[in-house]
Formats: structure tokens, sequence, C-alpha cells
């Protein structure tokens, strides 16, 4: 079950361990990437798939700000949105992923949560 705290904490802690060194893009991309390292080494934190997917919009943002949002809302809809839930009723009944697993880690299930915090991670570029 996500839980707000851990996600923030999750995002804070990337963010911060790039802070002061790069520009604010680099920061997010830094950020991110460190966490889809954490989590391509076997973490299936759902708390830390959200925080990943939050720094991913924030970096898309970042990078394009309205361009950006809005492709931005586009990929987590289709993705995090659409996607995702088609995969878990998928996995539900069938027992079978559609979405491409990276890494060692499983991929992330369908989480309305998820969306709010792709949306915020869109919102503050």
């Amino acid at each position: 079950m996500a839980n707000d705290a851990e996600i923030h904490k999750w995002a804070q802690r990337a963010l911060d361990k790039f802070n002061g060194a790069y520009g604010a893009s680099d920061i997010n991309l830094n950020a991110v990437t460190h966490l889809y390292g954490i989590r391509d080494d076997g973490n299936d934190d759902p708390n830390l798939a959200i925080a990943s997917h939050y720094l991913h919009c924030r970096y898309v943002s970042s990078m394009t700000y309205v361009v950006g949002g809005i492709i931005g809302t586009v990929l987590a809809m289709g993705y995090d949105g659409a996607i995702k839930w088609i995969d878990t009723l998928v996995k539900a009944h069938w027992n079978k992923d559609l979405v491409y697993k990276f890494g060692k880690g499983k991929t992330s299930e369908y989480d309305p949560k998820m969306l709010a915090w792709d949306f915020q991670g869109l919102s503050e570029a």
C-alpha cells in the first residue's frame, strides 16, 4: 500500500543527493536515474516506484515546460493509467505481464496514487 510520507522520503533523499552541484533539470534527471537504479537492483517497494515516476514526470516537465507538461500528462494517463490498469487485470486473470520488466524488480502496478504523484511532478517543474 502506497504511503505519501514514504514516497516523499524516497524522492527527497534522491533530490538531496544531487542538490547543489547541478541545475534543476540535472538534479531531477540524476535523482530519477538513482531511484531507477535502486528499482533495477530488485527493490519492489511501491513507494519507491511512485517516487521514481514522480521524479521522472518532474524531469520531463522541467526540460520542456508547457509542452513537456502536456506530453507528460498524456504519457502518465496512458502508461500509469490505462496500460497499468489493463496489466493489473491481465495479471489477476491470466498471470501474465504486459509491461516490459527492466532489472530485477517487478513492475509497479496500477495505483491512482501514482497518477496523483505523476501530475504533481508535472506541475512542479
